[in-house]
């Protein structure tokens, strides 16, 4: 039975050189190491999306964990259920098998968005880059499996070929050798058919996977044949320093074959020498090398020393040097950090509702959903990703960017499906991570035709542009669910505490708000026009939640909101993770009984106080404004004791601008209103 690969905790890798990779290997002193890995040696590792799995074979260095570790080579076979995106592996060469199917059915290899379009038959080997972003498409109800070969291309390089040995006296006369198909990549890579004969020399790895039949392989001075079975997997790795060694393949019949062959896919990698590694690695540095003779320039106050005395450290970058100023050396993301960033779903279908019914249980699927004609008669469509459990449950939505410059929902939504594993998830989440598409494309809060699509919720079916958007985003994608967490930001102009908006006369509002656990919890019944207003009215339960600011990306934000997701997607015991939290809200959140903006009575310079999350008390100095002159026209004093919400971070005020948005704290057993509003 293949072993399971555990969850592996989020870790920090560090960088890992080409020679430390190669100082892994250990070879033994006069013949080939020879290592045979049966299926229950094999690692299982069913994809978190649910529309494939993947079983690994081997890789080197041996005990790597491919999702966070730098390796040379891997060989693994993959079954694909459904159409899927690739995941980029940078730097990494990739050859695929597709394996015999009943259906002979084959694959579509769709690169740089349907720039190049490659269809892969059986048992055809096709090789590309990592680099190259990849959509794979299979036929919508054939499952199909295929062997799949990366190797690190600064590392090694490989040469592959498919053959079939007839178990008969003729065998050399009917050897049927498969030609390989493949696809130039960017850089070059030595894929050439090996002999047909069933003896050749083994180079620094010898790899062999028995596709189909049995074979005998003995390799050169190995006093034991190894006897090798379909779907089992041989290792040979030689030291350089030894002399040339042979391997021969010789098939086996068991009686009842009929003359079928045994097919074999052979690999012969080869590993640059240490030196080459060191060459490579230099040259393609940026790094500037002083010519005999020619004074090096160096520029005052630089960071990075650029004079002659100036040596990379052993991993490749150069020592930090300061003169006069606190600039520090820039550390690119690690190997792993890739895979706690790339959600893995598949390419998007167009629909013209969301049907949850539609998308299959136990996989992660993306759709288009047409929204209304734009002025070209094309279709404005909403992205939409629908990720179904294997196990009914309740549907929870999460929207954002409804304000188009609102951007740190994005990356919180592209985290919270990263994270999700539909195979132990219960119901189906509904995430959209950009509501208003025209706003989003104009750097706007407002949509095409200039008006707030926050405050015109549900829309109508006729009327402005704004109204007929909403209208259909509504009865189309949010009637269909039963919670919805709504996330915002600040808007141009301001900056925003971490809050939730919420009913919390609402038992289960009130519940989804703090486990947010955000720094404040404002009161808010609704009743304003909002996405969370007109949700609640239809009967589903729905908060909204304030991250940050503005068309930013803010990471610490956007992990606050993603926990918080985590901890309400537990809470409905839909999906349990380590964020689950048993106490009812943060240490530090305060609750606040109602909220309101104070506005300038006039224009000019604005310079705000207190910062966002700062208590202010009643009579407090929190603004001034001043002419263009520099002469102070006007004080604001804080009317209440209060906390600061959010506040204007835009020094040019006009009379009525926004200056302070304080939150009232709600007192000891306080009675919350039935209705609570603000004023925007």
């Amino acid at each position: 039975m293949d072993k399971k690969l555990p969850p592996q905790p989020p870790q920090t890798v560090p960088f890992v050189s080409m020679n430390s990779l190669q100082s892994l290997f250990q070879f033994p002193e006069g013949i080939p190491s020879v290592q045979i890995y049966k299926s229950h040696d094999y690692v299982s590792m069913p994809w978190k999306n649910g529309l494939g799995d993947t079983v690994e074979f081997a890789i080197r260095p041996a005990g790597r964990n491919p999702t966070r570790d730098p390796f040379v080579w891997r060989l693994s076979s993959s079954e694909i259920r459904d159409s899927c995106t690739q995941a980029l592996m940078p730097g990494y060469d990739i050859s695929v098998v597709l394996l015999p199917n009943e259906h002979e059915s084959t694959i579509d290899f769709i690169h740089h968005d349907g720039a190049e379009h490659t269809t892969v038959y059986p048992m055809e080997p096709y090789t590309y880059s990592g680099d190259w972003p990849t959509n794979c498409r299979i036929p919508k109800t054939n499952p199909v499996k295929h062997l799949n070969f990366m190797v690190n291309r600064k590392l090694a390089q490989y040469s592959m070929s498919i053959e079939r040995f007839y178990p008969m006296a003729d065998a050399d006369e009917t050897a049927d050798e498969f030609t390989v198909k493949r696809h130039l990549a960017p850089r070059d890579v030595t894929i050439e058919p090996a002999s047909p004969t069933n003896k050749f020399t083994i180079g620094r790895f010898t790899v062999l996977f028995i596709i189909s039949g049995s074979v005998k392989v003995s390799i050169e001075g190995d006093q034991h044949p190894h006897i090798l079975d379909a779907g089992q997997t041989l290792v040979s790795e030689r030291d350089d320093n030894i002399a040339p060694t042979d391997l021969s393949i010789t098939p086996i019949s068991h009686g009842s074959d009929n003359g079928d062959p045994a097919v074999v896919l052979t690999i012969q990698v080869q590993v640059f020498k240490t030196e080459r590694s060191q060459t490579e690695s230099v040259s393609s540095s940026p790094r500037l090398v002083p010519q005999p003779g020619i004074p090096t320039r160096r520029r005052t106050l630089s960071i990075i020393n650029l004079h002659d005395d100036a040596h990379m450290d052993p991993e490749g970058t150069y020592p930090s040097t300061h003169h006069g100023t606190s600039a520090h050396q820039y550390k690119p993301p690690v190997f792993a950090a890739r895979y706690k960033n790339e959600s893995e779903v598949p390419p998007p279908v167009v629909r013209d509702s969301l049907v949850i019914e539609d998308y299959p249980m136990g996989t992660i699927s993306t759709a288009w959903i047409n929204m209304v004609k734009q002025g070209l008669s094309e279709w404005m469509r909403v992205p939409v990703i629908i990720a179904r459990g294997v196990e009914p449950g309740p549907v929870v939505g999460i929207t954002a960017v409804v304000h188009g410059n609102e951007l740190n929902g994005v990356p919180c939504i592209h985290r919270v499906i990263t994270d999700i594993n539909v195979h132990t998830l219960k119901g189906t989440l509904v995430a959209v991570p950009c509501v208003n598409v025209p706003g989003y494309l104009r750097f706007s809060r407002e949509f095409s035709d200039g008006k707030d699509l926050n405050r015109s919720f549900p829309g109508q079916p006729t009327g402005t542009a704004s109204q007929v958007y909403n209208y259909n985003f509504f009865e189309k994608i949010i009637t269909k669910l039963n919670f919805l967490i709504d996330l915002h930001t600040a808007s141009f102009g301001r900056v925003n505490s971490y809050y939730v908006r919420s009913d919390l006369n609402d038992p289960v509002t009130a519940a989804m708000a703090k486990l947010q656990q955000p720094q404040v919890i404002l009161h808010n019944s609704g009743q304003d026009g909002t996405l969370r207003s007109e949700a609640a009215i239809r009967g589903i339960k729905a908060i909204t939640v304030e991250i940050g600011n503005p068309q930013l990306l803010q990471n610490q934000y956007v992990q606050w909101s993603y926990m918080g997701v985590m901890r309400i997607l537990n809470y409905l015991g839909m999906f349990q993770n380590e964020f689950a939290d048993t106490s009812p809200m943060g240490p530090n959140t305060l609750v606040c009984s109602k909220g309101f903006w104070i506005y300038t009575t006039t224009g000019g310079v604005l310079e705000v106080y207190p910062q966002v999350n700062s208590i202010v008390r009643k009579g407090d100095l929190i603004a001034r404004i001043k002419n263009i002159f520099g002469n102070i026209i006007q004080e604001i004093f804080s009317p209440n004791s209060g906390i600061v919400i959010g506040r204007s971070s835009n020094p040019v005020a006009m009379t009525g601008d926004r200056v302070v948005h304080l939150g009232i704290l709600k007192k000891e057993n306080e009675i919350l209103p039935k209705i609570a509003k603000e004023n925007y």
